[in-house]
This record gives structure tokens, C-alpha cells and sequence, in this order.
């Protein structure tokens, strides 16, 4: 069984009973951290685990069965595998999946469900799963599986979606649950997932190949499945941006962390800044400053999804330029769904880094 991407998958040593030490070690490759949560033949140990790292999960083993479970994660950033194996049948339920996008796929074995009302099968190189942020979900096993499924931040994949419609979400992203793997675009869906999971988990796993892959994912999930917002995807492209707006975008995407003006941008773009709204109005939905603070939060968010060992929410808003620290908070969240300080934690857990302490508020004595 695996994929019920609790808040609580965070890559941290597990206590173990069962056949071995549960272990969390970083790879070779920055960025990249693996974990194997429990293996176990005890089925109080599993509910535990399942318990505590599944936020409201629920494991009820099929009765009079052999059981055993196995629970691995490997994750690079805002992604991760989850590789899940048990015996014996048994149903897993999850009353809220949380900020996560879940894509549900099997090495062995089948599996059915229902996800907020929309039943599901998933069988292997036929049936896949697609699972929505903030929706109840129920699996049911008759027989040994072996889960191979992908977590995505609702963050990573809202912001991946505004990068290629130029829109901002109000909402998360509501999948049709049932994807048919043998089909052309749900194919692809497969495939591209396919080559994410099996790079990751080698020793090798180069993070820049997987922030390749993982990009040309976001890309596949969005434009091959079937969503809220396809109409969006769907509809024709923009026409080509005149010189001036190309000349602005090249611009600003050399000096975004460096504190440009808007008659900068119009130096740069070599036409009349009432010439260059207008046409930055007409092929981006925004004027251009609009439009460089898109960039900037979207550096931001890259600085704090991949961050080194000193950086800080503060630190990043200063570099770029974003203004008050809590203003930036306050907006961050409203475009990606999570505050700056969680983005920060998730991307210190993935590439090994041991979290941040609280300040301590210093009061002068009287």
C-alpha cells in the first residue's frame, strides 16, 4: 500500500519492532533523501506508522490473512516516490489527502477504491489514479500489492500551472480520478512518470536530470489528464510576443534578484513605456512590473524548495527584493498555497538539513 500523503511524510527516523533498523539517509545526489518508514510483519506496528506519518490514515489487514508491509520514500523537493508493499488484502483510508496531488499507479498487484465519490481501479500498465488536495479516499487490496505512487505539493504543481497559462489558481486543481494508462495521453502520463520513478531511486540520481523530469511530469499530469482548468490548457495559444516584450522578459529574467525599476525595463525593451503596457497587457495578462514580481516569487519559491543550509525566508525576501517579510508571507501563500516557512522545512527535510529553531524573542529588562 502506498500514497497517503499525510502532512506528516517528512523523511524522519522511524521507530521499528519488526525485521530490521527503519532508516533515513540522504543520497549521493543533493536534494535527494530516502527513507524506509517500517518492514514489518506486525500489524499494531504498521497501524502506528501508518497512523503517524499518514495524518488520519486508517490500515484495517484483511482478517485471516499472512501479513506484511513495507513502507520506502524517496524525495527530491516538492516530489516523492512512495514505494509500498503488503500481503495479504486488507482497505486503507484517508479521510483528507491534505495539500497533495497523488498520482496512484501498481508494480504487482490490483487495487480499487473511491475517491470524494468517484470509484477507481489501478492495475498495473493499465488502470491508474488520480488523486485531488483536500478529498477523502478509500483503497481496498483482495490480494498482495505493490504501490508505486507519486506525492507533488499542491504548491509545486499550482505554481507549474501558472507558468504555463500565465493564471493564478483560486483552488486547487480536481482531476478525473480514473486514468487509462493504455490510451495515447494517459500513456505518456506513464511513461513520463515511469522514467521520474526509476531515476530517483538510484544511487546515482542526478538532481539536475530530475528537476528536468520532474518539470516535463507537472507538464504531462497537466496537459494529458483531464481537469478543472483544461479549458485553459486547451485554448489556442498566444500569439507571439513582439520584440519589445521578448526584450523586457530577457531583461528581467538576467536582473530579477537585482532591484530594476520599471524604466529599466523600458531602456531594455527599446520602446515607450505606455507602448510596452499595452503590449505587455496584450500577451500576459499583466503589466510588466506585475509581471517581474511573478518572476521574483517564483525564484523565491525555487531559493526555498532547494535551499542551501543558510537560507531564510528573510534572507531570500531581502536578496530579491520583495519587500516587508510579512507582506511577502502573506502573498506567498495566496499564489502557492502554503506559507514561505513551509516550503522552507519541506526543502531542508528533502536535501538532509536539520530544521530550523525558532527565534528567541529577546525582552529588554525595564
Amino acid at each position: 500500500m502506498a500514497g497517503w500523503p499525510g502532512g506528516a511524510l517528512r523523511l524522519v527516523q522511524t521507530r521499528h519492532r519488526g525485521e530490521g533498523p527503519s532508516r533515513a539517509v540522504q543520497a549521493s545526489g543533493a536534494g535527494i533523501a530516502r527513507a524506509e518508514l517500517v518492514r514489518t510483519r506486525d500489524v499494531g506496528e504498521a497501524r502506528e506508522v501508518f497512523s503517524r506519518v499518514y495524518a488520519g490514515a486508517t490500515l484495517e489487514p484483511m482478517r485471516d490473512a499472512p501479513f506484511a508491509c513495507a513502507l520506502e520514500v524517496v524525495s527530491f523537493g516538492a516530489t516523492r516516490v512512495v514505494k509500498g508493499d503488503w500481503t495479504g488484502g486488507g482497505q486503507a483510508s484517508l479521510p483528507d489527502l491534505g495539500e497533495h496531488y497523488v498520482l496512484s499507479l501498481s508494480a504487482g498487484g490490483v487495487s480499487a477504491g473511491d475517491h470524494a465519490g468517484e470509484p477507481f481501479r489501478v492495475v498495473p500498465g493499465r488502470r491508474g489514479a488520480l488523486f485531488s488536495p483536500g478529498r477523502s479516499c478509500v483503497l481496498d487490496v483482495d490480494a498482495e500489492f505493490h504501490g508505486r505512487t507519486l506525492v507533488i505539493d499542491r504548491g509545486a504543481l499550482d505554481a507549474h500551472f501558472t507558468t504555463l497559462t500565465g493564471n493564478a489558481l483560486r483552488g486547487p486543481i480536481c482531476f478525473e480520478v480514473s486514468l487509462d494508462l493504455e490510451d495515447g495521453p494517459g500513456r505518456t502520463v506513464h511513461e513520463v512518470a515511469e522514467l521520474f520513478r526509476r531515476e530517483i531511486e538510484q544511487p546515482w540520481a542526478s538532481p539536475m536530470l530530475l528537476t528536468t523530469l520532474r518539470g516535463a511530469l507537472f507538464t504531462s499530469l497537466l496537459v494529458h489528464t483531464r481537469h478543472n482548468q483544461s479549458a485553459l490548457l486547451d485554448a489556442p495559444l498566444p500569439r507571439v510576443a513582439p520584440a519589445c516584450v521578448r526584450k523586457a522578459e530577457e531583461y528581467m529574467a538576467a536582473h530579477a534578484a537585482e532591484p530594476i525599476t520599471l524604466a529599466d525595463v523600458v531602456a531594455a525593451a527599446g520602446a515607450p513605456e505606455r507602448s510596452l503596457r499595452a503590449a505587455f497587457v496584450a500577451c500576459r495578462g499583466m503589466p510588466p512590473m506585475d509581471f517581474l514580481r511573478r518572476r521574483r516569487f517564483e525564484l523565491a519559491r525555487g531559493h526555498l524548495a532547494e535551499p542551501s543550509a543558510d537560507t531564510s525566508v528573510a534572507g531570500v525576501v531581502a536578496a530579491l527584493g520583495l519587500g516587508h517579510p510579512g507582506r511577502f508571507s502573506i502573498e506567498y501563500k495566496v499564489r502557492f498555497g502554503e506559507s514561505p516557512s513551509e516550503t522552507l522545512s519541506a526543502g531542508r527535510a528533502a536535501a538532509g538539513l536539520p530544521r530550523l529553531q525558532p527565534r528567541r524573542r529577546a525582552f529588554m529588562a525595564r
